[in-house]
């Protein structure tokens, strides 16, 4: 089994500084301790708004705080609204927290609030946040990716032996699991009924392992009872890794689910018995009924006894997602409201394959009133497919919940909240709601202030842009994407143009021109929701727009755990790591420390490598300042698809010394070869003394690869992530471009 090696950063947040004297840490680390006790001592309040869906305020409700680790000392205030729906908190730690929102008859919400803010500002506000009515004929689902408890979680470096940096260890497996859902279960149990994909063996003994195999998973059964903490009353066996133990092992997990009292469904002992596990409940006089399937039949191997699948008379395994399956389901279910949930796709995609596509227009068309899907490890957009009676949502991918990857692209999820009502046609999914998930070596968290809305911007991107098409046909097969945006604290996705707002404005901006080209410039929203939806210039010129997929380049503390820059995605020591005494921008920013005794460079590497496709169009864009440093560095290296290094570049340099905050620019073309890039900061021994380099706000901008005619106009699809452009090809002879830059921003009815 291929391991992946990990580098955890060293924390250098305030609560590696707890208790400690100057004199007990490093002469780097003690630099910024004054900016550090600060961001402690100095308190921030906090305000919010509380509406239910018609926007009228909610009087009465309780707004309790949940905080965790450092930031405890928040954990257990409370506030109540009053007339206005407004509530105020003050004097709390500058940890972000969670909101817990309850007033009877409305469903609890769980809400993450940014407090991580800079000492300059004396509160923080929320907006308004929703509550939505229980009644009877309204249930609220919520659904999880990819789960399981094992591998990396027991044993990270894949050396044999439990140690006691591990997750999950032997002598607390219950407890351990319980701490990794810790920080998303008050979210989960709001829900009425909870399901994940489960996507393992669960085994006290399992060995009989899948000879054919290269990755097989599994977990010990005390580890479920994370899932029953974490408030998930189901789970899917419906995917490509339930049979990874065999029989015995399909056997153990059927009894260890049962045991820890959580519905299941999509795998048995045979095909006619799998059919069997649909899931049917009754909530709130909702009649529901979920069905799980895999894609994936086979690996390794098309030997009967060795496929994933289940067959009759007497074959365990996952049910397979065919036509005969689907129509068991549907035939069988008649008058209730039917959740398919398949697992399959191209792993670490962005976008479903063809036969997926294939698959979620047939369950619709079929009578699904929503349809789930996993294994990607990705997050997917929110897909829409009407059959004729109006739009039903497709998640396309949910990512990972649990898992124990440690790839780029597999840190970013999301929680689907659907509340569905019971109407006098059917069954209605006005709009669901997404929770965005930041997966933390290995262990789920929210994410609070702009990286939750960068997340949700994503969402909206890979919804707005995903193809009206399967791979190489020219005619619509029925799947479209929603609209999606970030809203209250969350992420929504609409059906239709009925259930939003929008406001269209024009920007116009004279750029300079520099040898026929001008920018790249940034695109400033005007908020949260707004999108890049048109640019027109004065004169002949070519436009390109472009997104930042570095994600981690502003150095901020993204999620809610109560630790303060952890600086995530980089590698960290003594001498490189995040730091609050300089920034540019937010309260985060990186330094690279090095002294005149120092015989060699200091490196900050990003951890992941960022997955590109090969020839694409590439520019880094950040600012650095520096105090006495010596020379810096901006360095990338490209990897090819098997992980092969294809050689380091250095794409900007500065000479050392001692100046003030500057942009830098760098642009560039991945080899053709490339699969992946990784970034790196590096700054040399100065001449005398310590030098500081300071880095912030950096972004690695992945420019779409057909340029557009930008005097004929160029029209891109919202809500998208857009946000920087570039121009090239200008008319002979011009000095300055105009350009005019469409506005759309969107509201949620």
């Amino acid at each position: 089994m291929r391991s992946i090696f990990i580098v955890r950063p060293r924390m250098l947040g305030p609560a590696l500084y707890a208790g400690l004297s100057v004199a007990t840490i490093s002469d780097a680390e003690a630099n910024d301790l004054p900016i550090k006790t600060a961001h402690i001592t100095t308190k921030i309040a906090l305000a919010g708004t509380v509406v239910d869906r018609q926007g009228q305020p909610v009087s009465g409700a309780t707004v309790q705080v949940l905080a965790f680790g450092a930031g405890a000392a928040n954990a257990g205030r409370t506030a109540s609204t009053g007339a206005t729906g407004g509530f105020e908190l003050q004097d709390l730690d500058r940890r972000s927290v969670l909101l817990k929102i309850t007033r009877a008859g409305y469903y609890t919400e769980i809400i993450p609030a940014d407090l991580h803010r800079p000492l300059s500002e004396a509160s923080s506000s929320v907006g308004n946040l929703t509550l939505t009515a229980k009644k009877t004929g309204r249930v609220r689902l919520m659904f999880v990716g990819d789960t399981m408890f094992g591998r990396r979680f027991t044993d990270e470096d894949q050396d044999g032996l439990q140690e006691a940096g591990d997750l999950i260890r032997a002598n607390s497996r219950v407890a351990d699991a319980q701490k990794v859902v810790s920080y998303v279960a008050d979210a989960l149990k709001s829900a009425d009924y909870a399901l994940a994909n489960l996507e393992c063996a669960v085994s006290a003994d399992p060995v009989s392992e899948h000879p054919y195999k290269s990755y097989t998973f599994y977990s010990h059964p005390d580890t479920l009872a994370g899932l029953n903490t974490a408030g998930i009353d189901g789970v899917s066996l419906g995917n490509n890794h339930v049979f990874d133990y065999m029989d015995d092992g399909l056997y153990d997990t059927i009894n260890a689910v049962a045991d820890h009292d959580l519905d299941f469904t999509g795998a048995e002992m045979s095909e006619s018995a799998a059919l069997d596990t649909v899931i049917r409940r009754t909530i709130s006089g909702v009649p529901l009924s979920l069905q799980g399937y895999t894609n994936l039949r086979a690996d390794g191997t098309s030997l009967t006894d060795y496929l994933l699948v289940a067959l009759d008379p007497d074959k365990p395994g996952a049910l397979y997602a065919h036509a005969d399956n689907f129509e068991s389901f549907f035939a069988g279910e008649e008058g209730r409201f039917r959740v398919p949930m398949i697992h399959g796709g191209a792993e670490y995609s962005s976008y479903p394959i063809d036969n997926m596509r294939a698959h979620f227009v047939d369950l619709v068309d079929r009578g699904a009133g929503l349809v789930v899907a996993h294994h990607t490890h990705t997050m997917h957009g929110i897909g829409l497919v009407d059959p004729g009676d109006g739009p039903k949502f497709v998640l396309m991918s949910l990512g990972n919940f649990i898992f124990d990857q440690s790839t780029f692209v597999t840190t970013q999820s999301l929680i689907a909240v659907a509340d569905v009502d019971q109407t006098a046609n059917g069954f209605d999914v006005a709009r669901l709601e997404l929770i965005p998930v930041h997966v933390e070596n290995y262990v789920p968290k929210l994410l609070a202030g702009r990286a939750l809305e960068r997340h949700a911007r994503q969402l909206g991107h890979l919804s707005s842009t995903l193809p009206l098409t399967p791979s190489g046909s020219s005619q619509p097969d029925g799947l479209r994407g929603a609209v999606v945006f970030p809203w209250r604290q969350r992420v929504v996705a609409l059906r239709d143009a009925s259930q939003y707002l929008t406001h269209a404005t024009a920007e116009s901006v004279s750029l300079t021109v520099k040898s026929g080209s001008a920018g790249p410039i940034a695109f400033t929203r005007k908020n949260a929701t707004d999108a890049l939806v048109g640019v027109k210039t004065g004169a002949a010129a070519k436009v390109e727009v472009g997104r930042d997929i570095l994600l981690y380049g502003d150095f901020e503390d993204v999620d809610v755990d109560g630790d303060w820059l952890e600086g995530f995605a980089w590698d960290q020591s003594e001498y490189r790591h995040v730091q609050s005494s300089q920034v540019y921008s937010g309260v985060g920013a990186a330094v690279l420390i090095r002294r005149d005794d120092h015989k060699n460079d200091t490196e900050m590497p990003v951890r992941r490598t960022i997955p590109i496709p090969g020839g694409a169009k590439l520019t880094l864009r950040g600012h650095v300042r520096a105090d006495t440093g010596g020379t810096f560095k901006v360095m990338t290296q490209f990897y090819d698809a098997d992980g092969d290094s294809l050689g380091t570049s250095e794409r900007y340099t500065h000479s050392g010394g001692t100046y003030d905050w500057t942009q830098f620019t760098a642009s560039f073309t991945a080899p053709a070869g490339a699969a992946s890039i990784r970034v790196s900061l590096k700054q040399s021994p100065p001449e005398d003394g310590e030098g500081r380099v300071y880095v912030d706000d950096l972004a690695l901008i992945q420019w779409d690869p057909k340029p557009a005619d930008g005097k004929a106009g160029l029209a891109l699809p919202g809500p998208n992530n857009y946000s920087y452009l570039r121009f090239s090809d200008i008319a002979a002879g011009a000095t300055r471009l105009a350009v005019t830059m469409t506005h759309k921003t969107y509201a949620a009815k």
